[in-house]
Formats: C-alpha cells, sequence, structure tokens
C-alpha cells in the first residue's frame, strides 16, 4: 500500500481537526538549544568555504570602478577616494588596426589610449566592436603576437569587455528579427556579408529550439573570442536582463558582469543569484554595473522610456528609438541605487562600476561653472564607498541552497518565456513559481513602486547553477558548498549527473527533486521510495506527517502515489496518501516530493503557464512551495529574522553580518524625486538562537544593540528604502 500505516492515519485523524497553519510552525522557542527542528537539511553546522571568498585581485577583494573620464572630473568631486581609489573602464571604439585595413586587429589603439600610469589600480578595455556580438562573425587577421607583448607591459590590464550587453542583443535583434528584418540591421551596421550570412542562419535554427539558441550564441561567443585576441581569460562578458552569466564561464570566459537598470521588469535579487551562483560554480569573479534609467509612469500616469536622473543639463527627446529624458531626480531612486550598492558588496562582486557620472553622480553649479559637486545619487556613492573601506572584511556571503536550472534555460529575470521566445511548459513555470516565491513581484510604476527589490520572509540566501553543461556534471567540490540543492525546470538527470547528485547526498548533501526527475538514474534505493505511477488528486489539507501544521489549498493539485522503501513520509493529504518523503543516504538526505512541478493543476503547456507567470506578477502565491521553502530557511540559517524586509547572511572570522533592506515606503515615479513614508519603517526581530553572542553593532551608524532582556535576540527599526548591517560576534 501506498499510504500510511493505521497508526499514523489515527495521528492524521487528529492532526486534521488542527486549525491550517504553515508547516514550519515548529516550537523553537520552547526548546533549550533554540535550534530548529530538522525535517530536511541533514548538515548541522554553519560552516562556509573558503573557496567562496572573493578573490584578491592586484592586493584587493574589491574595486569601485569607473569610467576613465570620472578621473579628469573637477574638484571638489574628482578629489573624492572613490575616484581616486577606482579600478579604470577605458573606451575604444574598435581595434582595427590604426593604418586603416578593415580586416586587421591589433593593439594600435590600445598603445594610443592614455592610461593610467600606477600600475597598482586594474584596468579594463571596453570596446563597441561586438555590438551586436553577430559582428564579429566576420571575417578579420588578428596580432596575436604584438597584443601578448602588449599585455605582458600591463599586468593590471584585467581584460576586454568583449560582450556588451549581448543577451539583450542577441535577442532583441536576433530572435525577435525576421529574416528581411535581419538583413537590414545588418547592412545598417555595416556587417560583412560572411557576417550577415552566418548571422541569418544561425538565428534561424536559434529560433526552433532551446539548444539550438545555446549553439548560436556560443557562436557569437567564439566570434568574439577570435576578435579578441583568442585570449578567453581575458574576456569579460556583459549582460542585462537575461541570467546569461553561465554560458561565456562554461565556454571559457574570465568573468562576468551583471547590469541592473528599471528598464523593465528587472528583479536584481535573481540577477545577483545567478551571477554569483555561476562565478561561484566556475571560480571566477564577478562584477555589478549599475545603470540607473527608469522606464515607468510618471506622475500623471503617463509611460515614458529611458528616463536618467542628470544634474548637468535637462534633456528630453521622444523621437522613436533615440527616447531618452533626463534631468535631476529622473530615473532610478537614490535609495533604490544605494541599496544596489550595498547589496552588491555585500553579496561579494568583486566590482561595482556606474553608469553615466558625468551626469547621474555629479552636479554643476551656475556659479562655478569649471567645478563640480555630488549629486544626490554622488553622495550616495560616496557614503556606500566610505562604508566600504571602513569594512573591508565583508566577510562570505552566504547562500546555503543552490537552485539547478537546466542549462539552456535562457532564463530572463522576470521568468515567462525562455529566451523570451519560447512558449513556456509546465517544467519552466515550477522555476518561476520557485523564483516567484522566494523573490516576490514588487513592481507597479502607476503608483510609484520601482520593484527591482523586494522584501521577502525566504531571504537572500540562493545561488542558481547548472547541473548538467556541456563540459560534464558540475564538480563535486562546487556542489558541496551548499547544504541543499533544489532540482527546477526541465533538469533532464541523466547518468553523470545522477552518479554526482547521490554522491553529493553520501557526503552529506541534501537533495530535493521532484516526481518529474525522479528518472531511471536515480533508483528506488536511492529515493527510498517506489514511483506507482499513477496521477491522482490531492484530497485536503496538505499535512506535515510529523506534527508540524498543515496548509489548505485552494485549488486542484496532483500527484503520482508513492511505495515507501526506506523513506520516511514528509507530507500527506488527508487520505494519508504520501505527497513528499525524506530519505536519509550516507552523510545526507534525499527529499521527493510528489506534487507535479509543485504546481497547482491548472498549469498546463504552453498558454497555460504562461497565464500563471502574468498571475505570478499580480501576486499569486505557491503554498506548497513557500511552505517547503519556509522549512528549508529554518534550518539552514543560524539565526530567524522576523519582520517586512529583505536580508541575507555574511559570514566573517569573528561571527556574522546579518544586512537588513526596506524596500517599502519608497514612491519613485519617472520624472520626480523620491518621496519617502516614514509610516513603512519596518520594526525587525533577529532570533540569534544558540548562538554565543559576545556583541552586537549596527554598522552603518556604529551604534552598539543592546540584547533583548532575557533573550537572545535584539531588534532594530529599518526605515524606508533603508539600509542596516548588524554585526554578531561570537564566542569560538
Amino acid at each position: 500500500m501506498n499510504r500510511l500505516p493505521w497508526v499514523l492515519l489515527i495521528l492524521h485523524a487528529l492532526v486534521t481537526s488542527l486549525p491550517c497553519v504553515a508547516l514550519s510552525a515548529d516550537p523553537v522557542a520552547a526548546r533549550p538549544d533554540a535550534t530548529p527542528r530538522r525535517w530536511i537539511v541533514a548538515e548541522h553546522d554553519y560552516a562556509v568555504s573558503a573557496g567562496l571568498t572573493p578573490p584578491i585581485i592586484l592586493g584587493r577583494s574589491f574595486w569601485n570602478m569607473l569610467s576613465s573620464g570620472a578621473r579628469t572630473t573637477p574638484s571638489p568631486a574628482g578629489e573624492e577616494p572613490m575616484v581616486r581609489d577606482a579600478a579604470i573602464c577605458y573606451h575604444v571604439a574598435d581595434l582595427g588596426a590604426a593604418q586603416g585595413d578593415p580586416l586587421a586587429v591589433n593593439v594600435d589603439r590600445l598603445r594610443n589610449l592614455k592610461r593610467q600610469p600606477d600600475p597598482r589600480v586594474p584596468f579594463f578595455v571596453y570596446s563597441s566592436a561586438g555590438r551586436p556580438p553577430f559582428r564579429c562573425l566576420g571575417q578579420f587577421q588578428v596580432d596575436r603576437q604584438d597584443y601578448e607583448k602588449w599585455k605582458a607591459e600591463h599586468p593590471n590590464f584585467l581584460g576586454f569587455w568583449a560582450g556588451v550587453e549581448w543577451d539583450n542583443e542577441y535577442i532583441s535583434l536576433g530572435l525577435y528579427k525576421n529574416p528581411q528584418q535581419l538583413a537590414e540591421m545588418g547592412r545598417k551596421l555595416n556587417f560583412q556579408e560572411t557576417a550577415l550570412e552566418k548571422t541569418q542562419s544561425i538565428v534561424a535554427r536559434a529560433r526552433e529550439d532551446r539548444r539550438d539558441a545555446v549553439e548560436g550564441l556560443h557562436a557569437c561567443y567564439q566570434g568574439l573570442r577570435r576578435y579578441y585576441f583568442d585570449d578567453p581569460d581575458r574576456m569579460v562578458l556583459f549582460r542585462g536582463g537575461w541570467c546569461f552569466d553561465h554560458y561565456p564561464l562554461e565556454w571559457g570566459a574570465g568573468m562576468v558582469i551583471s547590469e541592473t537598470t528599471n528598464t523593465g521588469n528587472y528583479r536584481h535579487q535573481v540577477s545577483t543569484f545567478s551571477v554569483r551562483g555561476a562565478a561561484r560554480q566556475y571560480g571566477k569573479p564577478w562584477a555589478w554595473y549599475i545603470a540607473t534609467y527608469y522606464n515607468g509612469h510618471d506622475q500623471q500616469g503617463k509611460f515614458s522610456f529611458n528616463n536618467q536622473p542628470n544634474y548637468v543639463t535637462t534633456t528630453r527627446s521622444t523621437v522613436p528609438g533615440t527616447h531618452e529624458n533626463s534631468g535631476p531626480g529622473f530615473g532610478m531612486s537614490v535609495s533604490l541605487n544605494r541599496r544596489d550598492m550595498y547589496l552588491a558588496y555585500l553579496a561579494g562582486a568583486s566590482f561595482v562600476d556606474h553608469e553615466d557620472w558625468n551626469r547621474a553622480y555629479v552636479v554643476r553649479k551656475e556659479e562655478e561653472p569649471q567645478r563640480r559637486y555630488l549629486s544626490p545619487h554622488g553622495e550616495a556613492m560616496r557614503e556606500w564607498y566610505a562604508f566600504t573601506q571602513r569594512h573591508p572584511d565583508r566577510g562570505v556571503s552566504y547562500a546555503p541552497v543552490a537552485l539547478l536550472l537546466p542549462f539552456d534555460q535562457g532564463y530572463p529575470q522576470s521568468g515567462g518565456w525562455p529566451w523570451s521566445h519560447f512558449p513556456p511548459q509546465r517544467a519552466d513555470a515550477m522555476i518561476d513559481a520557485f523564483l516567484y516565491t522566494v523573490v516576490p513581484h514588487a513592481q507597479d510604476t502607476r503608483k510609484g513602486k520601482e520593484g527591482c527589490l523586494s522584501n521577502s520572509p525566504f531571504g537572500d540566501i540562493y545561488d542558481i547553477l547548472v547541473p548538467n553543461p556541456p563540459s560534464g556534471p558540475i564538480p563535486l567540490d562546487r556542489l558541496m558548498n551548499y547544504r541543499v540543492a533544489i532540482v527546477l525546470g526541465a533538469v533532464a538527470i541523466d547518468a553523470p549527473l545522477a552518479r554526482r547528485l547521490m554522491e553529493y547526498v553520501r557526503e552529506g548533501g541534501t537533495l530535493v527533486v521532484n516526481i518529474r526527475h525522479a528518472s531511471e538514474h536515480l533508483p528506488a534505493e536511492f529515493l527510498g521510495a517506489k514511483r506507482l505511477g499513477q496521477s491522482r488528486g490531492v484530497v485536503g489539507p496538505v499535512i506535515a506527517a510529523w506534527g508540524g501544521g498543515s496548509v489548505a489549498l485552494a485549488e486542484p493539485y496532483d500527484f503520482e502515489p508513492l511505495e515507501l522503501h526506506g523513506a520516511e513520509p514528509l507530507w500527506t493529504d488527508a487520505q494519508g496518501e504520501i505527497l513528499a518523503s525524506v530519505h536519509r543516504q550516507g552523510r545526507g538526505r534525499v527529499v521527493l516530493t510528489a506534487v507535479d512541478g509543485m504546481l497547482p493543476r491548472a498549469v498546463v503547456g504552453k498558454g497555460g503557464s504562461h497565464n500563471f507567470w502574468s498571475e505570478l506578477l499580480k501576486g499569486k502565491r505557491m503554498p506548497l512551495v513557500e511552505n517547503l521553502m519556509r522549512q528549508i530557511v529554518n534550518e539552514v540559517l543560524p539565526v530567524e529574522v522576523r519582520g517586512d524586509i529583505e536580508y541575507g547572511l555574511n559570514k566573517t572570522s569573528d561571527g556574522w553580518w546579518v544586512y537588513l533592506i526596506n524596500n517599502k515606503g519608497v514612491t519613485k515615479f519617472t520624472q520626480t524625486p523620491e518621496e519617502l513614508d516614514p509610516s513603512a519603517t519596518a520594526p525587525v526581530t533577529i532570533d540569534l538562537r544558540a548562538l554565543r553572542v559576545v556583541a552586537s553593532r549596527e554598522l552603518r551608524e556604529d551604534k552598539d544593540i543592546a540584547m533583548l532582556p532575557g533573550e537572545n535576540s535584539l531588534t532594530i527599526d529599518v526605515g524606508p528604502g533603508d539600509i542596516r548591517i548588524v554585526k554578531i560576534t561570537t564566542r569560538n
């Protein structure tokens, strides 16, 4: 039988008579050790691998980065430490030979750079030659020998921005174009005929299949690699709205950059999970590029494009293709810019770059036209940078949960259609269900809600990994950096990947798989359960089998019945049918969820899952995902954070940092300054559980925080659009 024994059925009869509460309702406070009851996670410590520490680059683990023009900014703005100490990005239109041979690529233009002479300062070269990336599919001759000589003379050269917004351009100038539009675009941009022919062939295939979409992107990468002297370690790939971070690193690139802005449904936390996860999976540094544009509504409810803060001039253009509206108070809010800067630093970025220093971050006064002062955005940068210098040991960003996505997913920050082209399937909806649970949608520009960052009870504790890249299964040592690995979407678990995942569990990891992932390569002995193969409807509430409460389902869900062979029940329905199980294997555990995709029955096929994504944007909740993630979060964190807040943790040498970001209470329209609502101040409690605390201090204001009388916890208020960073010093 696939149901529980009669003794447990009696328990179920009692449980179902109780009120429906969250599955994680666990009487932690009543236990003297103040640690959460562990149903899922096998490992009980909160150690962080030293391999996740941000790398040291030219003597520092973190660099502010600005364009080369920032160094010529008149004082006093130009004398700021964040300018003097910054890494530099130089612009070179292309690397064509100075003598004008269109097929020759060499270092003539690099030698002519007015370069910062200090060899201790790292520098990059931004080149527009690869915009769009199809341009580099042409034929050209590269002087590799001369380049190697130049590189040896410049040991602080870290790389070319070889692909700039290459994801946006691959999709908007490739997958979105029909053959005639492609031809017109290529000729308008002076493509070689060879490049145009290859572009048309690549795009035609890429539109048909996700794997071909990956191959087309790979062909663009290979073209960029040839152009940039066939030196992949000095290639930096810069992406915008799509989480393409794993692709260039899989193919050998040296670094990836995530751009954030607010020109659509950008979700900066999801972007962080992707770029940080890719960098950790491949052992490479990563950077965060902050653009301050804002597409949204003004106070009159009119939608406008490309609004940017500009404290030097005011510009307006509504000509199609050249929309720009800029001026003081336009664009992204100062507080969102500040929150992004702090989040980038805390999340482990090696570089943080800022777009348009000369307009967004400085201001000119009429009475002193030759001098430049800091704008409100510039003052936010100064305060943030001073913090990074006071606290250079930020520790390791703590992300104990890995979200495993298919290599060919082509995931947009906003979710929905893979590659923003292929109709989503049920497996794709599963990814959105998880990512919109841990990072709820928060944007409503008609009401002045920028979104981009959102408060969440589930924390910023996730890295996105791809377990099945072409090079083979993710290395075990990289996977072991995570306490929990959750397989999402259409990950095909073949024999090599199955062996790696089983190794991960035996060595102490907790693997969460859905019934959709339970292929023949994951044997019943490993899962601790046998599939019975007949879909049924869930009856009544979903019950935590060990007395942890229940949750009602507002719509039908289907599951595949299980017969347990060593596993223990985790969830059941009102009839005792097993909806999830947990099985001990070696030092770890495997959790098998039997509800199809953890999704409602109504999420089906092509149109259905797109409607489902639209519902997520409107706040649709996923109760099963919520309860699974609530329990996992409860078990993997050394503290509990209570309050309407975004939060995350950094492990330091002497304890922990807990950062708290309040993304509510900010009203920002596209062309007026932000307004803050003090009533949206978030009271937050940090339950320190079993931590043996020596001291607690808020680092931005540099003030001690008193513990609550008789409790191992503390409280702190976080104002609207503000950040607090609590340092918790512990005994060894």
